[in-house]
């Protein structure tokens, strides 16, 4: 299994390795190292498994080898790495061999604040598969109690990717780990493997050098040293194999052994100061930017790898329609740079690269200057508008059209979709269905959702709104949802969802923050299958991170049966960070992969007219929540209109402080009359009026900009509005 972080993850790679510092003391890396106060274990198989730190490292005098053939652990001269004398050969070249070596467990094993692990290592084969028992060879690792996967620490290599990888495991089921660049392994090639956590620093960095000790990738991660405490274990620390729990074949590792030699292991509870580039973490990561901001500020925490050593130059790197760059300034280890304003639509890429006394340069993204590039960026949007509008009307053989603004690219991603007459808006919906789940044969009736592919859809303000009328419910069913990442649909920026409650089943909105903090509404009525409801999902930006969501649940006569409001929620997750837009939009699916473990099966029934906006639309985050929707008395407000642009009709909203004679009128935009909306005595709290698009003589009116006029008393208040037709 792989390990994920929930952290952000800043890969570095050393693109100038060469130069020296001399204003503090460097350790001398790769060994053969001599014992200090602050080893813990070091072996260097020189003919045997002793321990050389068992007494300054209170731990045990020697590993224990295990293997089920005669020559399965042995002793060779290390004929790649000059100075080494002896290495392990490990005999791991059939699942049978099954060779391994363990350090007892002791408490000083147990890491939790600062360490270096190092090793020498040569893999001769390996398996690029999960199918093959040499996979993920580990290096050295200290298994789980529960899981083997759910390590104190670990160093190993993945086959399919031929990267190394280091990490530890947190009490909150955290993996931080670091990956070096693809194709780092090669077969054969003995290279030296580094992991330090640094408490002081924030940071984990795995360094990979070659037999000459020369480096050959940096990567460095950050993390909270006061939340992401690592988890000990009662296991051995194991090399050769990840371990498991014993007589417990089910909890035991099945692709992990290696087949090759180690030398020279070190595990220190100090951060040991060796040469390297600088640390760049933390880089601000920007979502879609709107056209109203006049720059946009980057900032990362950039610092030198090597104690003694300074940072000469730090800079942010950016493109619109050429590559440009300035400084990154500041005071102390965290800087910034700013990046102009742009035009609508525009796509800005962005990297940071930092340079310390030593000409050790750094890179963030790591490859960001290589052959393959990648870089963070973002678009930058127009806000206020809508950014999706599909109504379905397109007919059997076609696929759906965005008719909003952004006209956003509709994908098909199996068969093509079928329409149903039953339709709430217009003469067709969008009819999806699956006859197969829970069967070997589950690809074929499950292909016929919708995906929606724009730059444009994540957005930190939000309005959802859609008619579904589902014929078949199931438990966390992911009706619309727009997930944070490609291969994700738990964490999304937006979703309608189905969830059982206490009256069976209710609609549910849902999103999450980045932080992993889960925010959903959920609808406490029971949903009755074969009937349309008319669901609004919305958010409002109240604060830099704080701000309201609410999700109304209207019935086929498009009358209030639900409502519920969050206050005080975080900015939700929007995908895209490196490579926007992200993911796409999933209509009528959460999880497209039926084999994964955790699959739901599609929506099946009929979508109508969907419409997003990037802010807050409808205006039911401004009304207070309630059976009725209505707010105290004592407040005078008229809201935007919703939908709008609209077609054929659009709600107003408003509310009154106290019972007055109200009206609502619709003027053109040369101040003419078109249509009395309302013209009563009205109690005090909230309403909502409803404009057809006609006039007062019954007769449909032009497209235009409208204007529409609330007027209680002495009181008044105007808004714009736009028919489409």
């Amino acid at each position: 299994m792989k390990y994920f972080t929930c952290l952000l993850s800043v890969v570095l790679l050393a693109l100038l390795s060469t130069g020296s510092v001399t204003a503090q003391t460097l350790d001398t890396l790769g060994g053969p190292y001599v014992v200090d106060t602050n080893t813990v274990v070091l072996l260097h198989f020189d003919g045997n498994l002793t321990n050389s730190a068992a007494a300054v490292g209170k731990t045990a005098t020697a590993a224990t080898p295990h293997t089920t053939i005669g020559n399965g652990i042995t002793f060779v001269n290390n004929l790649g790495v000059a100075g080494m004398g002896q290495c392990v050969r490990i005999n791991n070249g059939a699942i049978t061999d099954s060779s391994f070596l363990t350090i007892p467990d002791t408490p000083t094993v147990g890491l939790q604040g600062d360490w270096t692990i190092e090793a020498w290592v040569q893999i001769l084969t390996f398996g690029d598969n999960s199918a093959d028992y040499r996979w993920v060879p580990r290096v050295v690792m200290k298994p789980g109690q529960d899981e083997f996967w759910h390590p104190n620490y670990w160093m190993e290599m993945w086959g399919d990717s031929r990267t190394f990888q280091t990490g530890f495991y947190t009490a909150q089921d955290v993996f931080i780990s670091g990956t070096s660049p693809i194709n780092m392994f090669v077969p054969g090639e003995w290279v030296h493997l580094t992991f330090i956590r640094d408490t002081q620093r924030g940071v984990i960095v795995q360094m990979v050098h070659d037999s000459n000790r020369k480096l050959k990738s940096f990567t460095s991660t950050g993390f909270d040293p006061a939340v992401n405490i690592p988890r000990t274990t009662l296991n051995p620390i194991h090399m050769g194999w990840a371990g498991g729990i014993l007589n417990d074949i089910a909890h035991q590792s099945v692709d992990s052994w290696l087949d090759g030699y180690i030398d020279e292991i070190r595990i220190s509870k100090v951060v040991r100061n060796f040469s390297g580039p600088p640390l760049i973490t933390k880089t601000l990561v920007l979502p879609n930017q709107p056209t109203t901001a006049a720059s946009y500020n980057i900032t990362s925490t950039i610092q030198p790898f090597t104690h003694g050593a300074t940072i000469s130059s730090a800079m942010l790197h950016y493109y619109t329609t050429k590559w440009d760059s300035v400084p990154m300034t500041g005071g102390g280890i965290v800087l910034s740079g700013s990046i102009p304003g742009q035009a609508y639509g525009s796509l800005v890429k962005y990297y940071i690269t930092a340079v310390d006394n030593s000409g050790f340069r750094s890179a963030d993204p790591q490859n960001a200057e290589s052959a393959s590039p990648s870089y963070f960026s973002f678009y930058v949007y127009q806000p206020n508008v809508q950014t999706l509008h599909l109504t379905f009307e397109e007919g059997t053989g076609n696929p759906p059209v965005d008719h909003s603004p952004s006209n956003s690219k509709v994908i098909i991603p199996g068969v093509m979709p079928s329409y149903s007459t039953d339709a709430k808006e217009g003469t067709h919906s969008l009819a999806l269905s699956w006859n197969t789940w829970g069967t070997t044969n589950i690809t074929h009736a499950d292909t016929n959702w919708v995906e929606v592919s724009s730059p444009f859809l994540s957005a930190e303000e939000f309005c959802m709104d859609a008619w579904l009328k589902p014929d078949t419910l199931v438990h966390a069913c992911r009706v619309i949802n727009l997930p944070g990442d490609s291969t994700d649909y738990f964490n999304n920026n937006y979703e309608f969802e189905v969830r059982t409650n206490a009256k069976g089943f209710g609609w549910v909105g849902r999103y999450s923050a980045p932080d992993g903090t889960l925010y959903q509404v959920q609808d406490t009525n029971k949903i009755l299958v074969h009937n349309w409801y008319h669901l609004i999902w919305e958010r409002k930006k109240i604060t830099t991170d704080s701000g309201v969501v609410a999700l109304v649940v209207r019935n086929a006569s498009d009358q209030l049966e639900y409502k519920g409001v969050l206050t005080g929620v975080k900015a939700p997750l929007m995908g895209g960070s490196k490579t926007p837009p992200g993911a796409h939009l999933r209509v009528g699916r959460g999880n497209p992969n039926s084999t994964d473990w955790w699959y739901i099966p599609p929506f099946q029934g009929k979508i109508d007219d969907l419409k997003l906006y990037n802010y807050a639309a409808a205006g039911i985050t401004a009304i207070a929540p309630g059976t009725g929707g209505t707010s105290a008395p004592g407040r005078f407000a008229l809201y935007q209109n919703y939908p709008n642009p609209f077609n054929p009709s659009t709600r107003i909203s408003f509310e009154i402080p106290k019972a007055l004679q109200t009206s609502i009128v619709v003027y053109d935009m040369l101040g003419r009359k078109v249509r009395t909306v309302v013209n009563e005595e009205m109690h005090a709290g909230a309403h909502v009026a409803v404009w057809d698009g006609r006039n007062d003589s019954g007769q449909s009116v032009a497209t235009g900009v409208y204007i529409y006029k609330l007027t209680a008393g002495t009181m008044s208040k105007s808004q714009k509005m736009m028919l489409l037709k």
